[in-house]
């Protein structure tokens, strides 16, 4: 009886252990196959480095540079503490917090995950030498962003973030990973997609103890394709040290075809703490920076131009015949509208000024007798003409259009009528006018070029092909009235005391404009915007001092550096 049911219970266990035989053999088999090929096969992936950023003549402004990572596969980790253990002595980390990383890639067990960055090409050779005594240990190579510049010329170029979960669903049908760093502004947003390059990988096999035992495939990284700016990498350096301790933004373009040459924003930031691990502890005081450093002002930030704008209330009067050259108003200090009093900035007034006096002087009486005689309508017209009110196009993002104020703009945004009042400050660039300095880059390019609106850009060629040459719209405009505002601007630089005195220079005539915007704050906004050589215009320079006093002082002897420099560059 005993040997029966022995006989029985071997004969039950032999049916259970070859139904789970089966189980395990037709049932689970694509499971257990996967787990196995896991272990067996490592996928290292190979970023791919991301195109160079260069200057107008080729010279690397924004480049990748190699980086060492350690990574741990934790599936194949045998020993953690002899991993923690090694790590901590050549790292020179804490091995409390090289256990929590270690931990972590629990999450993902059959894929890499850093637990150190960038950590120099001496430590890297050493734990390259042992890796492989180390199972689930992993040395990578990547590349890391490096701003040659540092926080020069960073609203051109933007900065780069980690992608979100949200963009990665977008994204990932493209070849974006998890982990991928992607434009966050500037050039490096806008021309991401050709800046950034096609990851490649190898397939390894390893042993047991999660050694390399051969490589069963490998596809080479694509780089990314290099983007060549139209700015000259000297002008730009100089631009960004004027503006150094100061808020505004300084743009110098060339009249003929709208690329720029430099565009420094002030205050600034380094882009490198949106990469670099060493210092992202800098990322919250920009993001709470009340100065918004992060801010390109001279394409985000829209400002009353004040003054400069009367270059094209000159223009328009001429142009619609409401003014001749010669026609003229009488200054006294003042200008009555009703009980209303409108002051010109010389409280003495300038006297008998025409249209070239009022420019060279910037007589505010001369332009409210001209704003009223134009009307709203009017000047509103012309200055869209010149581009106000709109986004010039510059190939960078976050471009804003500023506002262009008409009759039904301030019925619809404000709820009420538009009055003489509102004409008058219109008339001298201040009320609800506002403008970026991009826009008027582009404006005072108009009387540069004589009579073309150009089309800003920064990017020439991407991948070494010729992607832009610039885009022209004819204004026609008369010839003979457009010569009058340029002899005018003359006068301001050139002029007995002109209010663009401080931008004149021996070797070359320098003609422009000044303004002075008044603020809410009660600090006023310094302008200057001209251009040089007079005879056959080269460049075009607008600065924008941010609550920096009048236009006649720091903006427009700033100006006179830049084109002073550019001269001795050999630009002009």
């Amino acid at each position: 009886m005993r040997v029966k049911v022995l006989a029985i219970i071997l004969l039950l266990s032999l049916a259970f252990l070859l139904g789970g035989l089966a189980y395990v053999q037709l049932v689970r088999y694509e499971r257990y196959r996967t787990m196995s090929e896991d272990n067996r096969l490592k996928i290292i992936p190979l970023m791919a480095p991301r195109g160079m950023i260069l200057d107008r003549d080729g010279k690397p402004l924004v480049k990748d540079t190699l980086a060492f990572n350690v990574a741990v596969i934790y599936s194949h980790i045998k020993d953690k503490e002899a991993l923690i253990n090694l790590l901590h002595s050549v790292l020179d980390m804490k091995k409390e917090g090289l256990a929590v990383r270690i931990d972590q890639a629990k999450w993902r067990a059959y894929s890499p995950n850093n637990v150190a960055e960038d950590i120099g090409i001496k430590k890297a050779i050493h734990l390259g030498e042992i890796e492989m005594d180390y199972p689930g240990l992993l040395l990578e190579v990547s590349t890391k962003r490096e701003y040659l510049l540092k926080e020069g010329a960073a609203g051109i170029f933007g900065y780069l973030g980690l992608i979100n979960r949200p963009e990665f669903k977008k994204l990932k049908r493209y070849g974006y990973r998890i982990n991928d760093l992607v434009g966050r502004d500037g050039v490096e947003k806008k021309y991401d997609n050709y800046l950034r390059g096609k990851h490649g990988g190898k397939q390894v096999e390893v042993d047991h103890r999660g050694r390399r035992v051969s490589t069963l495939g490998f596809r080479e990284p694509l780089p990314g394709r290099d983007v060549q700016l139209t700015i000259d990498v000297e002008l730009q350096k100089f631009c960004d040290r004027l503006l150094a301790s100061k808020k505004g933004a300084i743009i110098a373009m060339d009249p003929e075809t709208g690329a720029v040459l430099a565009m420094a924003s002030a205050p600034s930031f380094d882009p490198e703490i949106f990469v670099d691990k060493k210092k992202r502890r800098k990322i919250g005081d920009v993001l709470l920076d009340e100065d918004y450093p992060l801010l390109n002002r001279a394409i985000a930030g829209a400002y009353p131009p004040g003054s400069v704008f009367k270059t094209v209330m000159a223009l328009a009067a001429l142009e619609t015949g409401k003014a001749r050259e010669d026609t003229s108003y009488t200054c006294e200090g003042s200008f009555s509208l009703g009980r209303a009093k409108f002051r010109c900035w010389k409280k003495s007034g300038h006297g008998v000024q025409t249209m070239r006096d009022a420019i060279k002087n910037s007589c505010n009486v001369y332009f409210f007798n001209t704003g009223i005689r134009l009307g709203v309508d009017d000047i509103s017209e012309y200055a869209k003409k010149f581009g106000i009110g709109e986004k010039s196009h510059i190939d960078l993002p976050g471009e804003v259009a500023g506002v262009l104020p008409t009759k039904s703009w301030k019925r619809k945004r404000l709820g009420d009528r538009w009055y003489k009042g509102d004409t008058v400050n219109y008339s001298i660039g201040q009320g609800y006018l506002l403008c970026t300095p991009i826009q008027i880059c582009r404006m005072m390019s108009v009387f540069a070029n004589g009579g073309e609106l150009v089309t800003p850009y920064i990017v020439s060629k991407v991948g070494g092909i010729v992607i832009n040459k610039g885009k022209i719209e004819d204004l026609n405009f008369s010839g003979e009235n457009i010569k009058i505002i340029r002899d005018a601007l003359q006068n301001v630089v050139n002029g007995h005391r002109g209010t663009g005195m401080k931008a004149k220079l021996k070797n070359v005539i320098v003609s422009g404009k000044t303004g002075t915007s008044q603020t809410s704050r009660g600090k006023n906004h310094g302008w200057f915007a001209g251009f040089a050589p007079f005879d056959d215009p080269k460049l075009t320079v607008v600065v924008f001092d941010e609550y920096g006093g009048k236009g006649g002082y720091y903006a427009a002897g700033t100006a006179g550096k830049v084109f002073q420099k550019a001269q001795d560059m050999g630009l002009l």
